[in-house]
This record gives structure tokens, C-alpha cells and sequence, in this order.
């Protein structure tokens, strides 16, 4: 586990555990998106980066 404690994303550069985070998320929810397809969507809201990645269906079915 890893807990970064960083506040606008000036200290620390997390694309990388935010990208893998998303990745292990949709798989629990049964979507198998590409790790370069979610690393272009970081720093998008998290409540429109799962419509973008999956379609607004997924998104309404989760």
C-alpha cells in the first residue's frame, strides 16, 4: 500500500499510482481498460473519468 500525502500535485508526481489505481478499480468492475488509455485521462474528474474510459453506459451500471 502506499498513501502519499501531497495536496495539488506539485511535490510529488502521481500520475503513475493514480493510473494504476484506476487500472485495478475498473477491473474490479469488469472493465479492462489499457494502462496508456487511462494515464491520458489523469488529472480529468473522477466524475468523468469513468464515462471516458468506459462509456456513459458502464458508468451508469457501476
Amino acid at each position: 500500500m502506499i498513501a502519499i500525502l501531497d495536496i495539488d500535485g506539485t511535490l510529488v508526481d502521481t500520475n503513475y499510482e493514480h493510473t494504476i489505481a484506476w487500472q485495478r478499480a475498473l477491473r474490479r468492475h469488469g472493465a479492462g481498460v489499457a494502462t496508456w488509455r487511462i494515464h491520458r485521462h489523469i488529472g480529468m474528474g473522477g466524475d468523468k473519468i469513468v464515462a471516458a474510459l468506459c462509456g456513459d453506459e458502464f458508468e451508469r451500471s457501476t
